[in-house]
């Protein structure tokens, strides 16, 4: 069960996408302890945006929590980075506020 203490604790930065996930954990182990069954752990998964200007954006992927160490996965600077910004932020605005 994902708890507060255990993604402090290693430091975990609070940006969106992470909190996004741990909120999915939550509600799964929920409904879990309501319905039974079991719920795979935060695995402190997310990702930033990294703006470089001249629409260039990086990306870096990173997961704190599911393995012996943390790991991350940079992508460089692209205009493919300038969409799926773009993408994440319209995805987000549409399913929280319906717009």
């Amino acid at each position: 069960m994902f708890a507060i203490g255990d993604v402090t604790s290693v430091g975990t930065p609070r940006a969106g996408t992470f909190a996004e996930g741990a909120g999915k954990v939550v509600a799964a182990s929920i409904a879990a302890r309501t319905r039974g069954g079991a719920v795979a752990p935060y695995q402190g998964d997310g990702h930033c945006y990294i703006e470089f200007g001249e629409e260039q954006i990086a990306e870096i992927y990173v997961n704190f929590l599911g393995g012996p160490k943390p790991r991350a996965d940079y992508k460089g600077a692209t205009p493919d980075g300038v969409a799926n910004k773009r993408f994440f932020g319209s995805s987000r605005t549409a399913r929280w506020f319906g717009l």
